[in-house]
């Protein structure tokens, strides 16, 4: 092979072509022949690029030099133009659907068009254009990658909706024409009540309404009874549906706010138990679907809200007494709900200021409802000392009265629910942080007490605690409102210093020589004999004189049928434990005969029975 052979065979390869002319030297050296490359070994060329390469020398084999497999010439389709349906899998639908039937095609079109896979693309209408914001949405979808396999199905489910928006008229059309392989319409079951469906919007379509357990009048004089007497309390309902001409809407877009609602302001009806009934029916089955993960949005974590403020019995199988750790389990396992419920929704990132990326009026309710949810973890946790639900991001940078505009007073006169609320929140922060740091554990709380490191941490709290008396104790609000911030002050300060007078009890006892002969009641009736001379006397007078103070609260202060009737259930609650606080302590029982004989003559004792 001469040199002119040597240096024109290379060149003649596409592959081997030089970048440019000026370097027309420089061939690719990864090339190898066809002996070779099938034998998948390496290609030992005598010359870089040039056979014959060894092997074929010492086998004396043809040395062919294979060509390149990269690059060649790439045509990029247009997005919608040059699809054309899979032939294949029409190929294998024709054993099962015959293809000159004209509804049997239309229906295939239209169920390949909104598959969102890449099964079948048909050819779009050449005069339709595609909208420029599917365009910018797939874009985005692209230039984010999915975090976890959750994103991923989220990103599916939008193209999956998008396609199916995307229909024109005629393919919807023929998808309701109900060919033999699709799924039957509603019109098409014989003798069922469906066929005889009326589509109603508004209150009619409420699921109550629609089966005529409710009318719409008595909706809405629940809703108002509400209004009035409970949503002062936790007011997370937007004041717009207290209006009668937004009932339709709420019926439309909040129906387990409206339901939680209904049922709540029907759960001492004691002349129609049967409007309870239905409403809980329907409540506890709208609970049911957001446990088992239904589309829900902020609406229905403000109902589990509800709930769990006031636990209508009717959602339990039996009704029993209140007091015997029912409503406590049940609210547990509801603010649980409305916890997990909000993670999911994205609420718990309303607990850090910034730019609204969307409606502000939206954003705001959402921070409400997980304000509302970090409050309601707090208090149930503290009531039946558990750990807190809640571990994110709580509402810890300073929120104030301005970032919840729903609760501000409208016209001169109304009630600032907004600073209520504040006052609530920096109250139920020091329940939060009494509770991490006096009641964390069993066993770190007894080892406070025996050790008696727990004295700097309740001299803190009962600081705290008066600091936020000087700020919100003169607060202008209504009488109700008052009482409610009265007795969560005094029960925190009941439960602070309760841990000390139980740490004297344990001393006591932890001191006590085995070879006393009097029992453990008599060691302890004898050392709490002369309580001013104890270490912790303050202490132990302070929680007394809590208990006391709430439970005077509760009987003067409180009007037992136009208010502590409608409060939430967590203040009765309350009463009691101050009560049996006071029973333990031996030298109180006097004072609990007196509460019990200033009862303004049982009027008390009948609210309280129809809380049960």
């Amino acid at each position: 092979m001469d040199q002119d052979d040597q240096s024109s065979q290379p060149a003649s390869t596409p592959s081997s072509r030089p970048k440019s002319r000026s370097d027309h030297l420089m061939k690719r050296v990864s090339r190898a022949c066809l002996h070779c490359r099938q034998r998948k070994s390496k290609c030992d060329l005598g010359s870089p690029g040039v056979p014959p390469c060894q092997r074929c020398l010492r086998e004396g084999r043809e040395c062919v030099l294979g060509s390149s497999n990269r690059g060649g010439r790439r045509i990029r389709k247009n997005k919608m133009k040059n699809f054309t349906p899979d032939t294949n899998l029409s190929t294998r639908r024709d054993s099962f659907l015959d293809p000159t039937s004209p509804a049997t095609s239309d229906n295939r079109t239209a169920a390949n068009s909104s598959y969102p896979g890449p099964v079948v693309f048909v050819t779009p209408n050449p005069q339709t254009a595609t909208p420029a914001s599917v365009d910018d949405e797939d874009s985005a979808s692209i230039g984010s990658v999915p975090q976890n396999p959750s994103d991923a199905w989220q990103c599916l489910t939008g193209i999956a909706k998008r396609g199916a928006d995307d229909h024109s008229p005629e393919t919807t059309t023929d998808l309701t024409r109900a060919p033999p392989t699709s799924f039957p319409s509603y019109n098409t079951f014989p003798s069922s009540s469906v066929t005889d469906f009326q589509p109603n919007t508004g209150i009619k379509a409420y699921r109550l309404v629609q089966s005529r357990s409710l009318d719409p009048g008595t909706v809405w004089q629940l809703v108002a009874r509400y209004a009035e007497h409970f949503h002062p309390y936790l007011p997370l309902v937007p004041r717009k549906y207290f209006n009668r001409s937004a009932l339709d809407t709420f019926a439309n877009n909040e129906k387990h706010l409206l339901t939680a609602v209904l049922t709540i302001a029907s759960k001492d009806l004691v002349e129609r138990p049967e409007i309870h009934e239905y409403c809980s029916k329907y409540m506890h089955e709208l609970i049911s679907g957001i446990a088992a993960g239904i589309d829900c949005d902020v609406e229905a974590v403000e109902a589990l809200l509800l709930l769990a403020e006031w636990e209508p019995q009717g959602l339990r199988p039996r009704v029993e007494r209140v007091g015997r750790g029912e409503e406590d389990r049940a609210a547990w396992m509801h603010v649980g709900l409305a916890l997990r419920s909000g993670y999911f929704l994205g609420l718990d990132r309303t607990s850090f200021r910034g730019d609204s990326p969307g409606d502000t009026e939206n954003e705001a309710r959402r921070r409400l409802a997980w304000t509302s949810c970090y409050i309601s973890d707090r208090l149930i946790s503290v009531r039946i000392g558990r750990a807190f639900w809640s571990r994110g991001p709580g509402p810890m940078t300073g929120l104030v009265s301005q970032d919840f505009p729903s609760l501000q007073p409208v016209k001169e006169g109304d009630e600032d629910y907004a600073k209520i609320f504040q006052a609530t929140l920096d109250l139920t922060q020091l329940y939060g942080n009494v509770h991490d740091v006096l009641y964390s554990g069993m066993r770190t709380s007894n080892q406070m007490m025996l050790m008696g490191d727990y004295v700097k941490y309740v001299d803190d709290f009962r600081l705290a605690i008066l600091r936020w008396k000087s700020r919100w104790g003169s607060l202008p609000c209504s009488q109700p409102m008052q009482v409610t911030l009265q007795l969560s002050y005094e029960y925190l300060r009941l439960y602070i210093n309760a841990f000390a007078f139980q740490a004297a009890i344990s001393q006591s006892l932890v001191s006590r020589l085995k070879k006393d002969a009097h029992s453990q009641r008599e060691h302890l009736r004898a050392t709490f004999n002369n309580v001013a001379s104890m270490q912790d006397a303050r202490f132990i007078y302070e929680s007394v004189d809590a208990a006391k103070a709430y439970l005077t609260i509760m009987v003067d202060g409180v009007h037992p049928e136009k208010h502590l009737h409608f409060m939430p259930l967590r203040f009765y609650l309350y009463g009691i434990y101050a009560a049996v606080f006071l029973y333990k302590v031996g030298f109180q029982k006097k004072t609990i005969a007196t509460f019990a004989n200033r009862n303004r003559h049982g009027h008390l004792e009948s609210c309280c029975l129809q809380k049960r």
